[in-house]
Formats: C-alpha cells, structure tokens, sequence
C-alpha cells in the first residue's frame, strides 16, 4: 500500500513503532556497551608487572597497564554515550505514545507522533506532560490499564529521585546523611531509562485499544 494512502490510525502506529525500535536498538547497544566496559574494570584485571624503557622518560612503562587503562576508560566513553542515546530514545517512545493516546482519547485524528527537538537532537519535552504523563482517563476498560498505572509511577519515582539527588549536589555542604541519600537517589534515578521504556511499551499497546473505534469506523465505511 502507498504510504500516502495509509489511513491517519496506520501512520500514527508506525510512529509508535518506530520509536519503540529506536528505544529497543540503543537499549540493546546500551547492555552490550556495559558489559564490555565490565570486562575491563581494574578490580577484576590482573595487570602483569612487565615494563619497557621510553626514550627520553625517567620511569619505565607498564605496558599492559597502559592498554587496559586505555581500553577501559574508551569504553566508558561509550557506555555513558550509549546511556545518554538509550535515556533519550526510551523517552521519546515514552512521551511520543503518550501524547499520541491523548489526542486520539480526546477525538484527534494525528497522522504521526509530533515531538520537538533541540538543535543538538535531544527531545523536548511535550509541557503537557511534563515531567511525566499523568494518569490517562479514558482507558478504564483496557486489561492492562492497572499495569499501565503501576509504569508511570515506577517512572514518576526514578525522576523524582534524580530531582532530589540534583538539589541535594546543589548545595554547598552536604552532611555525611545527606550525602547518602544522594548516592541512593542516583542509584534511583538511574532506573529512569528502563523505566520509561517499559511505560512506552504499556503506552503503545495501550495507544492501539484507544484505536480500536477509529479502526471500526474505518471497516464500516
């Protein structure tokens, strides 16, 4: 079928679609970007004591260590880009089928997901929903509505804590207390990403049962 010809409901779900497999491909290059990175972590390599003479230096170097030091910190560059890659995809899948549920509950026929974009890519978030979505009416009657709610609140607790880890790091002096339940905040807030994507995969099985009247309209014509 011409993509031209697609119904609004078709268009809309593969926005959908194409979101959540942006979430799923960073996701899965964000697992495999830590697991490499673990495999160079210094607690769990023995470095061998052999050494080389440098022309022009003083101190023999440590040949082995200067490739896993290397190998690691390189690959800790790229876990946290691929962590920054995966927070942002899985959001846009999370807000993206949010605000699609919303319009369509609210009787709009949307062709596509609209989400803004900073000029460095990243997403802006919709200010309706903002910081996360609130809990949608109108899926009362969806099987999954419980777990759906269950999502955004797991989401709505790894946001909130890395808000309290930020004002807490804010701050000039930080009692020994408090700079415990910062570390606890961050280890929190570092859900934030799998959370997100596992309320935008609630939200897009959810954006298809609020479809269903438009696709029975559409096979009565």
């Amino acid at each position: 079928m011409n993509r031209k010809a697609l119904p609004w409901f078709e268009s809309l779900t593969d926005s959908a679609f194409a979101l959540g497999a942006a979430a799923r491909e960073t996701r899965t290059a964000h697992q495999a970007a830590q697991a490499a990175a673990a495999q160079y972590d210094l607690d769990r390599v023995r470095l061998l004591d052999g050494e080389i003479s440098v022309p022009g230096r003083f101190s023999p170097s440590r040949p082995h260590d200067r490739a896993v030091m290397g190998i690691g910190k390189a690959l800790q560059e790229c876990r946290d880009r691929m962590e920054r890659l995966y927070t942002d995809a899985a959001l846009s899948y999370a807000y993206g089928a949010a605000w699609a549920i919303l319009r369509v509950l609210d009787g709009q026929e949307p062709p596509r997901i609209e989400l803004g974009l900073t000029a460095e890519g990243h997403l802006t978030i919709p200010g309706e929903l903002a910081p996360i979505p609130p809990t949608i009416k109108g899926l009362d009657r969806w099987r999954d509505n419980a777990k759906f709610e269950k999502a955004r609140q797991r989401w709505w607790e790894c946001d909130s804590a890395g808000e309290y880890a930020d004002s807490l790091s804010d701050q000039d002096y930080l009692a020994d207390h408090e700079a415990y339940e910062m570390d606890q905040a961050y280890g929190e807030a570092r859900g934030l990403a799998d959370a997100a994507y596992a309320y935008g995969v609630l939200a897009e099985s959810a954006l298809h049962y609020s479809l269903l009247g438009a696709r029975a309209r559409r096979a009565a014509q």
